[in-house]
């Protein structure tokens, strides 16, 4: 049996995510700071399919205790997914530092710092796998919501510098360029039925990915191309388009 760590699994796609890996028959360990929902996902998890399920406390932002984290858990993992995010008023992101650095924080630091631990971990056995969540918004700053398209396109790259250092020592990093999914976080926004995914959706093809070793991908096929062409936008033109 497998192990597998899931960072950020009382989220709308986190829960699926955990269900997806239990389908395959995987232990697993979730992590989130509402202690009162993982226990419910815990319980819902075992009595569905009657397997291992271990939960822990963790604060992404709380860099300080991710040596404690690692070291409390039970089982070391085999494969890891990080599913954090965090996405409210970029208008106030803008003109209050605090919101802008919470964003930033969540979205990148605090992911970069965690992946960055755990695979100083992994490297020394030679083997694991980290599945990171980024997102489509950090191929190009766009006005709506540049601020956390930053973050992301930070994370992005962050992740496609350490899979190059570590695929010779047999340590998978796979990157997510996750689009819109009916979540909380998008609840409000204006959003396409047809390039917008259901988190059940969402959940099993971030597993899918994962398990399969891929190095980057677009979970939703249209985005690939769409993004083609939004990067290939001159400034010029991309700085004149109305927001979108």
């Amino acid at each position: 049996m497998e192990h597998t760590l899931v960072v950020g699994g009382t989220s709308d796609i986190g829960v699926w995510v955990v269900d997806a890996l239990a389908k395959r028959g995987h232990s697993i360990s979730i992590t989130g700071r509402n202690k009162k929902k993982l226990s419910e996902i815990k319980n819902i998890t075992k009595s569905k399919y009657s397997l291992l399920i271990s939960t822990y406390e963790l604060d992404i932002t709380n860099m300080n205790s991710f040596q404690k984290f690692y070291d409390s858990l039970k089982e070391k993992p085999k494969h890891v997914f990080v599913l954090v995010g965090y996405y409210e008023d970029q208008i106030i992101a803008r003109s209050d530092w605090k919101e802008l650095e919470k964003t930033i924080q969540i979205n990148f630091t605090g992911v970069a710092a965690l992946v960055n631990h755990i695979s100083l971990a992994m490297e020394k056995e030679n083997y694991g796998t980290i599945t990171v969540v980024s997102s489509v918004a950090g191929e190009r700053g766009r006005k709506l919501n540049y601020i956390y398209g930053s973050a992301k396109a930070g994370l992005t790259t962050f992740l496609s510098g350490l899979r190059a250092l570590l695929f010779p020592k047999g340590v998978h990093i796979g990157t997510i360029l996750l689009g819109p999914v009916y979540t909380k976080m998008s609840f409000g926004h204006k959003l396409m039925p047809w390039l917008t995914l259901k988190p059940e959706v969402a959940g099993e093809k971030i597993v899918m990915a994962g398990l399969n070793k891929k190095d980057q991908v677009y979970i939703r096929w249209p985005w690939r191309w769409i993004m083609f062409i939004i990067r290939n936008i001159p400034e010029w033109i991309f700085k004149r388009l109305p927001s979108f």
